[in-house]
């Protein structure tokens, strides 16, 4: 899981996927302000990975389904 957590970090850009998390009811413009708070891009994508883990099992899939056209790896 860390390792998974430090490639992500590394290479996500959470306003890829915003979008995607708030159409499927998984953020709300709140988190995305919370998260747009951060200063660094590895800071914001921590902090989206901390908010999506209290969000309840249905936000993997759409977190996973956000992800697959910009980062198909």
């Amino acid at each position: 899981m860390r390792q998974n957590l430090v490639k992500l970090t590394a290479d996500l850009d959470p306003k890829d996927i915003y979008d995607q998390l708030i159409e499927g009811d998984v953020f709300t413009f709140e988190d995305k302000e919370r998260i747009d708070h951060e200063v660094t891009r590895a800071d914001k994508a921590r902090e989206l990975i901390s908010v999506l883990l209290r969000k309840g099992p249905r936000a993997f899939g759409v977190f996973r389904d956000a992800l697959k056209p910009k980062y198909p790896h």
